[in-house]
């Protein structure tokens, strides 16, 4: 069973390697303006915002997370399939507003059931081991499009999408619905309600939409930023790949560091240097200094795709272990990403690509500055703890 969760996090994390470096150069190269790029890919954390929690809920209550996954990757697929065929803007639209929505459950329903697969086997604190394969495949598929000049072939990117989740969907039929979730039929809502009265984890969530946001800004224009300094396409999936290259040994030490450290010097560690990274994309005029600054994306990854998951999965109650999923990443890849993709492309129309930069710093030091106050601040005192810790009680 663990190979066939390594394949679906390889394959998952090999289409975002697609999709996220090269979405804003083809739409580009279909002839939409910044604006309308802009709403193009805002479109797909917006809608998060409305289905991502729904789908994850979903899961829970009616227990059904493998066959949600299957049906949200044959959507993506078909609607792929229609990105590919359409030329308006319009039908563009429609088409990546689908695709949205069948997006967003896979994720969280996917690393909900990694989590319930971990506590079977007594392995709750490997979970970097499971993911750092989605490390692998990002890089894979950025070293190859790198390597085959794929900023001159654009046109084949939805069709590599398309059947990129066909492969997804075979393997999501593999897996199975976690015995977690079919022993523990009793669902109290009222779980979810008490946690709003959380001081700490909304204030967490809102910072997250600020650090999501630059997150996202930095994945979806940094391509273009590339061009804008005459990089070259082995070049461009040097850099595009080296984040998750080296994500590989940090997600293979990542085990130890969480059985050492407690969870909120992780989170908050990893998130000071995403305002420094911005601010070095800022400065820089030579597209190899990329390099350096995707040295700090990598190290950032620890904190925000494995201990906040961690930091999540631990105060939420086990029932509604998808729908706590769903939240935090509504909240880091759907609120905040939304509406600062389209801000970003109407930054790029009217100052250009390297203004982007100086709006992510701002947005960063937000986001840092909320993750604070909810980790110390406002946190209780059984917040406070290591990975190691069973679910949070008082």
């Amino acid at each position: 069973m663990r190979l066939k969760f390594n394949a679906f996090y390889f394959v998952l994390y090999m289409s975002f390697g697609i999709i996220g470096p090269y979405q804003a150069l083809y739409f580009s190269q279909k002839g939409f303006s910044g604006m309308q790029i802009g709403m193009l890919i805002g479109i797909i954390p917006i809608l998060s915002i409305l289905f991502q929690s729904v789908w994850s809920a979903l899961s829970d209550f009616f227990q059904t997370r493998r066959l949600l996954l299957v049906v949200g990757c044959l959507g993506v697929s078909g609607s792929m399939v229609g990105v590919g065929l359409s030329t308006s803007f319009s039908a563009n639209f429609m088409f990546f507003m689908l695709y949205s929505i069948f997006l967003t459950p896979i994720s969280p329903i996917g690393t909900a059931l990694a989590l319930d697969y971990l506590d079977e086997i007594k392995e709750p604190n490997n979970l970097s081991l499971i993911r750092v394969w989605g490390s692998v495949g990002f890089a894979f598929s950025s070293l190859v499009l790198g390597s085959l000049s794929m900023t001159q072939h654009l046109i084949s990117f939805p069709w590599m999408i398309a059947g990129t989740y066909i492969i997804l969907a075979v393997i999501c039929l593999v897996l199975r619905d976690s015995l977690t979730i079919t022993s523990q039929p009793d669902i109290n809502k009222k779980q979810l309600f008490l946690l709003a009265e959380s001081p700490s984890f909304m204030i967490f969530l809102v910072g997250m939409i600020f650090v999501g946001a630059t997150i996202m800004i930095g994945s979806n224009f940094q391509t273009v930023f590339l061009l804008s300094l005459n990089a070259s396409s082995l070049l461009i999936g040097i850099v595009v790949a080296l984040p998750a290259l080296l994500e590989i040994p940090m997600m293979m030490i990542a085990p130890k560091i969480l059985k050492t450290e407690t969870l909120r010097w992780v989170i908050f560690t990893g998130l000071v240097l995403l305002p420094i990274r911005w601010g070095l994309l800022y400065l820089i005029q030579a597209p190899v200094w990329m390099i350096l600054a995707q040295i700090l994306a990598a190290a950032a990854t620890i904190s925000v795709e494995i201990a906040s998951v961690s930091y999540i999965d631990n105060i939420i109650p086990l029932q509604w272990r998808a729908t706590g999923q769903g939240l935090f990443m509504t909240a880091t890849f759907g609120v905040g990403p939304g509406i600062g993709n389209f801000i970003a492309g109407n930054i790029l129309d009217g100052y250009g690509a390297r203004a982007i930069w100086g709006f992510n710093l701002v947005l960063g030091i937000i986001g840092l500055g909320l993750v604070f106050l909810a980790l110390w601040i406002f946190s209780r005192p059984a917040e406070e703890f290591r990975f190691e810790s069973n679910k949070v009680t008082d």
